[in-house]
């Protein structure tokens, strides 16, 4: 198997010493004090990453918005409160966050039912959030992540977890994780995973997205599609005082009316797009793929 030349890190910024530092000052002080900080680091944060300013540039002006910097700038501050808000759960406080959600009943039939499923994320919003605000405990989550973060931010994200009946499938160079996978969903259980960036494998799906091509993984898409389980995207975003919605969006085709498991599969992709653009509709500053998205 041929592996892509990845154009994003995959990790968090910041290193052992400043993610420590970030835990020990919200176990002592308000993240709102924070996010006043960050309100003064982000202008050198654009002026220093090039790379991101101009990717989020770019998704702004393929959008035909107005007052680019500006917008921009509240990308950054958005992207850098979510952060916080991690670690901030991570400090051990929660009692800040309130959560709404829109079709979760969905979300909940599936997580009630006998058969495995397939949760569909995003860099949009705060994905990963979402594991740690909600709770149920009937069905065992498997949460594809990348190997690369530091040791005590994958102990904290798996300490949160461990309690939402969550745990981590690392994402290996050799794709052995693609065995792990698929025996969580022949078991009955549930598989999550970003589906807006390619883990290296050459899988892909060319669709229009905002008025441009990009390139989506195939990977959960063909899982589903083989395994003939459900697939549903989860959206957490970030609204005013500290509040995630969340949301449950059905990824559906008709399956029959198309012939083999990678044509279904192209067909979930074309459909998880609609509803990604849906979202950032909704929500256009919290688009956080600080890359070269569009081919």
């Amino acid at each position: 198997m041929v592996l892509e030349r990845r154009e994003w890190k995959g990790t968090t910024g910041g290193g052992s010493f400043g993610q420590k530092a970030l835990i020990w000052l919200f176990r002592h002080v308000d993240v709102r004090f924070g996010y006043a900080l960050l309100a003064c680091v982000v202008p050198f944060y654009m002026l220093f990453n090039r790379k991101g300013y101009r990717a989020i540039n770019d998704y702004f002006r393929n959008r035909g918005l107005k007052h680019n910097l500006r917008r921009i700038y509240r990308n950054h501050y958005l992207f850098g409160q979510m952060m916080m808000d991690r670690f901030f759960l991570f400090s051990g406080s929660r009692q800040h966050f309130t959560v709404k959600s829109t079709n979760v009943e969905y979300f909940n039939n599936l997580i009630a039912s006998e058969g495995g499923f397939v949760i569909a994320g995003s860099h949009a919003g705060n994905f990963e959030i979402a594991g740690y605000l909600m709770h149920q405990e009937k069905k065992r989550i498997h949460s594809v992540v990348f190997g690369g973060e530091t040791a005590i931010l994958q102990a904290n994200r798996a300490k949160i977890l461990s309690g939402n009946r969550v745990e981590m499938i690392p994402v290996s160079d050799d794709m052995s994780h693609l065995f792990t996978i698929k025996a969580a969903l022949d078991n009955g259980q549930v598989v999550s995973m970003p589906c807006d960036r390619k883990f290296g494998s050459s899988k892909s799906v060319s669709c229009q997205f905002l008025g441009r091509t990009a390139s989506f993984p195939l990977g959960a898409f063909l899982l589903a599609a083989q395994l003939n389980v459900p697939i549903v995207a989860l959206f957490a975003m970030r609204e005013k005082h500290m509040t995630y919605h969340l949301y449950a969006m059905p990824v559906e085709t008709d399956r029959t009316a198309v012939k083999g498991s990678k044509a279904v599969a192209g067909e979930l992709v074309r459909e998880y797009v609609q509803q990604l653009e849906h979202i950032l509709d909704i929500y256009p500053h919290q688009w956080f793929n600080f890359f070269n998205f569009w081919e």
